[in-house]
């Protein structure tokens, strides 16, 4: 037989991060002995066990900092265990946690574990959206001066896009109660279906509720079109005056809040 072969440096990498991640599940004592070395104070195993668990707190934690309403809801140690579920399923593959969340929310809505589970991805998805408004670049938004100084026959052909801080987001009525209300019980109506705006101004980001309404008129706009086919969408369910005036009072409070990008 000849000399025993011992791995390269990358194998034993290979094989510690695995252990440490968990996705070596068949690990043992001695495989343990294999990378890590023990002593008096510690085996191998105790030792590995260390980052094992660091390994997980850090992600928990990580999870935690971008989802507290949702860790909230679900409470301390339920909320550990579904990391490390969703994580076994979702690893970290980028250099920055900032990415380990990103299939969280579809992750929890196809999980029957809970009674809730489509709740609590719709709250997730709301997290989610707020983190990515927050991370967002600045635009130049559409001022109310500049709407003033508009002649009345221009505003047709205004173009309107939303600025880069901006998102719709489809939730429920639950996961919009379970925002305000952590600690709520079961929401009348709560599996309906609603399209929520949110924005940030500054380095606050908020957000609300659309009516259908609303939220096809934003859909238009995110898809740049003129004021005048904001008009036109609701003219087909309104009448011509009501639908002109109830679209220049979305233009101003969508002005207001500083969702429109400056042309």
């Amino acid at each position: 037989m000849g000399p025993r072969v011992r791995p390269d440096l990358h194998t034993y990498q290979q094989a510690l991060f695995a252990a440490i991640t968990g996705q070596n599940t068949a690990a043992s004592a001695d495989d343990a002995s294999a990378l890590v070395v023990g002593d008096e104070r510690a085996t191998a195993a105790e030792r590995l066990h260390v980052y094992e668990h660091m390994y997980r707190a850090r992600l928990v934690e990580a999870l935690e900092a971008e989802f507290p309403r949702l860790a909230r809801r679900v409470g301390a140690d339920a909320f550990a265990e579904l990391v490390v579920a969703y994580v076994g399923e979702h690893p970290s593959r980028h250099p920055s946690l900032r990415f380990l969340g990103q299939h969280l929310p579809a992750w929890l809505s196809r999980r029957g574990a809970r009674a809730d589970a489509a709740d609590l991805g719709a709250l997730a998805r709301l997290e989610r959206t707020r983190a990515d408004v927050f991370d967002e670049a600045d635009d130049a938004a559409l001022t109310l001066e500049s709407l003033r100084a508009l002649a009345t026959d221009d505003f047709a052909a205004l173009p309107l896009a939303l600025v880069a801080a901006t998102r719709l987001v489809d939730v429920n009525a639950a996961a919009l109660e379970i925002w305000d209300e952590p600690e709520a019980t079961a929401v009348a109506g709560g599996e309906h279906r609603r399209s929520a705006l949110v924005w940030r101004e500054g380095v606050v980001v908020y957000h609300r509720a659309l009516d259908d309404d609303e939220a096809a008129a934003l859909r238009l706009i995110a898809g740049r079109s003129a004021f005048g086919a904001v008009c036109d969408a609701l003219a087909e369910t309104s009448p011509p005056d009501a639908a002109a005036e109830r679209a220049f009072r979305w233009l101003w409070t969508w002005v207001s809040d500083g969702v429109l990008r400056a042309r």
